[in-house]
C-alpha cells in the first residue's frame, strides 16, 4: 500500500495570536516534524511504500498541490492538523478528492486529539488517528491493505455505514528512544529556515512531548515524555554527518524541564564532538549558571524565553509560577554568558483591563533587555478553560468553534483575542505600538546589526524588519491576523 504524507499549504490557515506578516511561510518554514517521525516508524516497521510531500517551502496553492498528489498515485493521503489549521486541512481534503476521487484521506494531529467527534466532520476525510499516530497508523495501514475494516484498531476514528465508529483511545508511546529519529529523506531541507536563523541550514529537533505545566491559555497535552540525551544526539550527528545542517531550533514545548537535562544532552555533544548551533524554548524557572555555561559551550547560542506578561498579578492569573524578580534574574544571566535571548510576550491579557496595562510591557521590556521580543494577542484557544471563561463571559457565542468545526469554511469569524476591556482594532493598535517601541529602538537596531553572522542571517534580519514594518499596515477585521 502507497501512503504519501502530505503537508498542506498554509492557503487558509487561521491565525491566532501572531499576524500572518510573523507566521507564514515568508517568515520562517519547519521541517513537518510530525509527518518526518510517522514516516520513520513506518518505514522502519512495515512494508508499505511511504513517501512525504512538503507544499509549504514550494508556495504551492491548493489546487496545484493537489495535483502533485495525485500524480504520485497513492492509496491513502496523510495529513496532521491543528485547530487552527483545520480549515486549511479541510480544503485540501477537498481538492485532493477533486483530484483523486478513490484516494483515501488519513488525519491525524493535535486536532483530532482535541476533538475527535469532529474528525470526520468533513466528508471527504475517511479515517482518522488521535493520539500518539505511530502504531495505531501501522495497523490501519495493514488493515486497509487487506481490504477490512479498522474494527480492532485502537485510536482509529472510521466510519461504517456512514455513522462514525470511534475505536478509543490508543496507549500513548511510552519509550520514545524505541522510535527511530526522523525522517529527513526527499524533503528539500535546504528550504527550511527559522525567523531567527543564523548560522547556514537548519532544522528543528523535538526531544521530548507533552508539558507538566498547566498555564492556563495553553492547550498542549500534559503527559511528558523524554527521550534520552543520547538518542537526541544520535540526532543531531545523523544532522549534522548526514545533511549538512548547521544549525537546530528544539521545538520542545519545555526543553528545560530541568537543568540535569540541558547539562546532560550538551555533555553528550561535548563529549562526541559534535559541531552545530542549537537554541530551545525555555521556562525560566529551571535555568542556572552551571547549565547556561556548559550549554554554550555545546553550541547553544539563543534562548527563547516564554515570559507572557510584564506583572508579577498576570504571571499568577496565567499560573506560570514565576515572578518578575526571577525572569530579570535569568534574562541577566543569559546576557552576562553571552547568549542570545528571546522573550514571548502576549499582550491584551484577561488581566490586562486598559490600554495603559498593556503600554506597562515597554518599559518592562527596557529593563529586562532581551535581544529580541515576539509578541503576540492573547487568543483564546478552543480546547482550553480561558475559552470556556470567555464564553461564560459572553465574549463569543459557547458554540463558535464546534459549529466551525462541524463544516470548516473560508469566512467564517472565530476569537482569535480577549475582547472584554478592549476591542479588536485597539488591541490591534496596542500590538503595533509595543513592536514598533521594541524594533524600531536604536539600541535594539545597533545591537541586531552588531550581531549578524552572515549575509543569510543579514537577510533574515531584514526580512523581520520588514514584517514590523508591514505589521503598521494591517487593518482590523484582515484575515491575517
Amino acid at each position: 500500500m502507497k501512503l504519501l504524507l502530505l503537508k498542506p499549504p498554509k492557503e487558509y490557515q487561521v491565525w491566532a495570536g501572531v499576524p500572518d506578516v510573523f507566521n507564514d511561510q515568508r517568515a520562517h518554514v519547519y521541517p513537518p516534524m510530525g509527518i518526518m517521525q510517522l514516516s520513520a516508524y513506518l518505514k522502519a516497521n512495515t512494508p508499505h511504500d511511504i513517501h512525504m510531500l512538503d507544499a509549504v517551502p514550494h508556495f504551492w496553492t491548493t489546487e496545484e498541490t493537489a495535483r502533485r498528489a495525485a500524480a504520485l498515485k497513492p492509496d491513502v493521503i496523510g495529513m496532521t492538523a491543528t485547530s487552527h489549521g483545520v480549515l486549511s486541512v479541510a480544503m485540501m481534503a477537498r481538492a485532493l478528492k477533486a483530484a483523486a476521487p478513490d484516494t483515501r484521506i488519513l488525519l491525524g494531529g493535535p486536532f483530532v486529539s482535541a476533538f475527535p467527534e469532529y474528525a470526520l466532520a468533513v466528508p471527504e476525510i475517511d479515517v482518522a488517528v488521535h493520539g500518539d499516530g505511530e502504531e495505531p497508523t501501522r495497523a490501519l495501514l495493514d488493515v486497509l491493505a487487506d481490504g477490512a475494516d479498522p474494527v480492532d484498531v485502537p485510536g482509529v476514528l472510521w466510519r461504517r455505514d456512514g455513522e462514525v465508529v470511534d475505536n478509543g483511545p490508543a496507549e500513548p508511546f511510552k519509550d520514545l528512544d524505541a522510535l527511530p529519529l526522523p525522517d529527513r529523506e526527499g524533503l528539500p531541507n535546504d528550504k527550511y529556515y527559522t525567523p531567527s536563523n543564523a548560522y547556514g541550514m537548519t532544522s528543528t529537533v523535538m526531544g521530548s512531548r507533552g508539558c507538566p505545566n498547566r498555564c492556563v491559555f495553553c492547550d498542549v497535552p500534559h503527559r511528558f515524555r523524554a527521550r534520552s540525551p543520547a538518542h537526541v544526539v544520535d540526532e543531531l550527528e545523523e544532522c549534522v554527518n548526514r545533511y549538512g545542517i548547521e544549525e537546530v531550533h528544539f521545538i520542545d514545548d519545555i526543553f528545560n524541564i530541568s537543568t540535569q537535562r540541558v547539562v546532560a544532552i550538551a555533555e553528550e555533544i561535548l563529549r562526541r564532538n559534535v559541531t552545530i548551533k542549537w537554541g530551545f524554548k525555555a521556562s525560566c524557572r529551571q535555568v542556572d549558571r552551571e547549565m547556561l555555561r556548559i550549554a554554550r559551550r555545546a553550541g547553544c547560542f539563543r534562548l527563547h524565553y516564554g515570559v507572557e506578561t510584564h506583572s508579577n498579578a498576570g504571571l499568577e492569573a496565567l499560573q506560570k509560577d514565576l515572578t518578575l524578580d526571577r525572569i530579570f534574574e535569568v534574562f541577566a544571566m543569559t546576557r552576562e554568558e553571552g547568549l542570545v535571548s528571546i522573550a514571548y510576550m502576549m499582550i491584551g491579557c484577561p488581566h490586562e483591563a486598559s490600554a495603559e496595562d498593556i503600554r506597562q510591557v515597554k518599559p518592562f521590556m527596557r529593563k529586562l533587555d532581551p535581544d529580541y521580543v515576539v509578541y503576540s494577542l492573547f487568543t483564546p484557544y478552543p480546547d482550553t478553560r480561558i475559552f470556556q471563561t470567555g464564553a461564560e463571559l459572553g465574549l463569543w457565542a459557547p458554540d463558535v468553534w464546534t459549529d466551525f468545526l462541524r463544516d470548516p469554511r473560508p469566512g467564517v469569524k472565530l476569537p482569535t483575542m480577549w475582547t472584554q476591556y478592549m476591542d479588536e482594532p485597539t488591541l490591534l493598535e496596542l500590538f503595533k505600538d509595543v513592536n514598533r517601541a521594541f524594533y524600531f529602538s536604536p539600541r535594539v537596531v545597533y545591537r541586531t546589526l552588531r550581531g549578524l553572522r552572515s549575509p543569510s542571517h543579514l537577510a533574515r534580519v531584514a526580512r523581520g524588519g520588514l514584517s514590523v514594518a508591514k505589521l503598521q499596515l494591517i487593518r482590523p477585521g484582515s484575515r491575517r491576523i
